[in-house]
């Protein structure tokens, strides 16, 4: 009885009934997190799937948030489940809920399959509406419908003249104002102006006369990159995207800077929407016959809600930026390695001054397109600018995926890379190594039947391949092929340390520090 007492003296005293809950908070927490490791490591569907991987992946999300958010600035997942790989398999278990497969032969299989995008993975680059980034699949395939038939290679041949336009005017500045006079041309930016013209002109019948810029110095490429820059500590911490969307603008630039040219870039392309919903209700507008992505859209069969003004903003966002990103990247890698290798340089420039004898008119597209020498230095450096390097996860809520003796479970999250692809040393021997030989004369993959094509990656594979290929072909094969045939360049205190991948975010980025290819025209 005076045990009793004493306790409930103790209990009704305030200090103690707070270091009560206190003690109670804190077990409640170590009880939750020891079933959820218990879960996670051995009770859950995946973990008895038996998928090889350290256990601290499989405990928890901080394995991987500490590889893309703090070592060495960010960006090193890649890096570290390519390791694991080595030491596990073809197969890994690399957070609670994701499982990543490296095996060449199975990703074309993998993503013909009609699986779903990440909910949580949607909202990273502020166009979460955009075909893109739309998580379920038979959605995907309606919006994706609405684009197809402007990036056929038909449309991208018909629109041929004007992106030469764009080439022609880009080569005349470089020969007037660079050429032989000792100055040093960064070609990411100049690539990245040349890229912004021909995109939003494809895209709304527009030109900013980027490609007239001083220096090439235009807003566009910076917030592609600071887009991507951002990308794992959204996904990490999504909060952080919320709350900067609630967030007025002004208050955004002052807290972080670089993402001004982020917020300018959206907000363009919201004026360009606003301008093309408005010429359907203007009569005058109707007089003339549109001929870009977003007027098409506007005619396609897409119900209403699918034409709002803040859906056809993301659609904007994810088409403009992806079609300057991946046609900078390509044309800066391919010129480093071309110029790089005097013995590529003069083989390639030999086919162009036979193709092209009057510089003044080029070929049609159809025709560079043929010519063995420029394909094959064009899908090399494609297929070593990867296109999207981070990993590409896909989820089936119904469907239980079979991969050799393993059986993933429903939900399971389940991504492969391109990056891995690109480097698999039995499809691509010293892979590392810039070869356009290795694509010549029909050249066939490791088993001597499929073409060593199908193993090129960079555009992905199944129903998500990337929309814009063939206009990024067209731009790339039009492009090289100009710069190529009319300059010399030589490198300026560049070397390959400025286009290999030393970190990822989303696309390939790398060592910090570099400033680019740079050049002297000679």
């Amino acid at each position: 009885m005076a045990m009793l007492e004493y306790l409930s003296a103790v209990v009704s005293a305030p200090e103690s009934r707070s270091a009560l809950i206190s003690i109670l908070l804190a077990g409640g927490l170590v009880l939750y997190a020891a079933v959820l490791a218990l879960w996670r490591l051995y009770l859950s569907p995946l973990a008895k799937a038996k998928i090889p991987g350290p256990k601290l992946a499989a405990l928890t999300q901080w394995y991987e948030t500490y590889f893309d958010v703090f070592k060495n600035g960010g960006g090193q997942f890649l890096f570290q489940y390519l390791k694991l790989h080595e030491e596990y398999g073809p197969i890994v278990r690399i957070s609670p809920s994701e499982v990543h497969i490296q095996d060449t032969e199975y990703y074309e299989e993998f993503y013909r399959k009609p699986y779903d995008k990440l909910e949580r993975l949607k909202y990273r680059f502020n166009n979460s509406e955009a075909a893109f980034s739309t998580t379920d699949h038979g959605l995907h395939r309606m919006r994706r419908a609405a684009l197809n038939p402007f990036f056929s290679p038909r449309k991208v041949a018909q629109q041929a003249p004007i992106i030469q336009g764009h080439i022609d005017t880009f080569c005349s500045r470089i020969a007037n104002e660079y050429a032989g006079k000792e100055r040093v041309l960064v070609l990411n930016d100049a690539f990245g102006c040349l890229s912004s013209d021909t995109v939003v002109g494809y895209c709304f019948e527009r030109s900013y006369h980027f490609i007239d810029a001083p220096d090439f110095n235009t807003t566009f490429p910076k917030a592609i990159k600071e887009l991507q820059k951002g990308v794992h500590v959204v996904t990490q911490f999504p909060w952080l995207s919320t709350l900067f969307q609630t967030l007025p603008d002004s208050v955004v630039g002052f807290l972080q800077p670089r993402m001004k040219s982020v917020i300018d870039f959206n907000n363009e392309m919201r004026t360009q929407i606003i301008r093309v919903l408005s010429s359907r209700f203007d009569a005058d507008e109707k007089q003339t016959s549109h001929d870009t992505v977003f007027h098409a859209i506007l005619q396609s069969d897409l119900p209403p809600e699918q034409l709002s003004e803040l859906r056809l903003q993301h659609e904007a966002i994810s088409v403009v930026g992806a079609g300057l990103e991946t046609i900078n990247t390509v044309l800066t890698l391919a010129c480093f390695h071309i110029y790089n290798n005097p013995s590529i340089f003069d083989r390639l420039r030999a086919e162009l001054n036979t193709a092209i004898p009057d510089i003044t008119n080029p070929p049609s597209l159809a025709e560079l397109q043929r010519l063995p020498y420029l394909s094959a230095c064009i899908e090399e450096a494609l297929r070593l600018s990867y296109g999207v390097t981070q990993r590409t996860p896909r989820v089936s809520r119904i469907q239980t995926t079979h991969y050799r003796d393993y059986v993933l479970p429903p939900n399971t999250e389940i991504s492969m890379s391109i990056y891995s692809t690109a480097h698999d040393e039995n499809v691509f021997p010293d892979s590392r190594t810039y070869n356009p030989s290795r694509w010549l004369d029909n050249p066939k993959g490791p088993d001597g039947q499929k073409l060593l094509s199908r193993y090129m990656m960079s555009f992905g594979k199944g129903h998500r391949i990337c929309v814009g290929m063939h206009l990024a072909y067209g731009e790339i094969f039009m492009g090289l092929a100009a710069v190529v045939r009319r300059f010399r360049f030589k490198l300026w205190e560049t070397t390959s340390a400025d286009v290999e991948c030393w970190s990822e975010f989303l696309a390939a980025h790398p060592k910090p520090g570099s400033k680019g290819v740079r050049v002297l025209v000679e």
